[in-house]
């Protein structure tokens, strides 16, 4: 049986990537380097479209729900929904900032620092859901309800983000990795 955990560890695995290159990029940024607005472009769209309204998107609105009705697991929940909501704050910074960045600009300072700050909140974020959360729901869930949740994943995926573009932002992914960390 295919685990929605299974899913979202996945997509983890992909985020996780994406805060090793914003590392690299964040450290150019504030020693004044040139990066490409492209690719800063590219940066800011996977964290609001892949990261938060697909990967939290399933969370939130399928995932959470289901475990709400445990009142054990309200604080944890709690805990993890203020996380996104801060993660969105720190999205909006460096999309904020896109439109006037420059090399060595102040906005270029704003970006690396919202950057900075993404990247320690999901580190630890990811760390929380994959060893208290995802273990929880494992056990908790019945396996007919895992599957359904599976089949809910899969149809958010394809409405909120759209046919084809999960394959599109792993490219990016490739992309970023060959162009930060190889």
């Amino acid at each position: 049986m295919y685990q929605p955990t299974k899913d979202l560890s996945d997509e983890h695995s992909g985020i996780l990537l994406m805060l090793k290159i914003m590392d690299r990029v964040s450290e150019k940024l504030r020693h004044g380097k040139e990066i490409s607005k492209d690719h800063l472009e590219k940066i800011a769209e996977f964290l609001k479209n892949f990261a938060d309204q697909c990967h939290h998107g399933k969370e939130e609105g399928i995932l959470f729900p289901e475990l709400m009705k445990d009142p054990a697991n309200h604080q944890l929940l709690n805990e993890l929904l203020g996380e996104h909501k801060t993660g969105r704050d720190y999205i909006r910074g460096i999309h904020d900032s896109l439109p006037s960045y420059s090399p060595g600009s102040p906005e270029a300072t704003h970006i690396a620092l919202n950057m900075r700050g993404y990247i320690a909140l999901l580190t630890s974020h990811i760390e929380k859901e994959n060893n208290q959360l995802f273990p929880i729901a494992d056990r908790s869930l019945p396996p007919a309800l895992q599957e359904e949740l599976v089949e809910r994943f899969e149809a958010l995926e394809r409405d909120v983000i759209g046919e084809g573009k999960h394959e599109e932002y792993h490219g990016w992914l490739h992309e970023l990795k060959e162009a930060y960390l190889d």
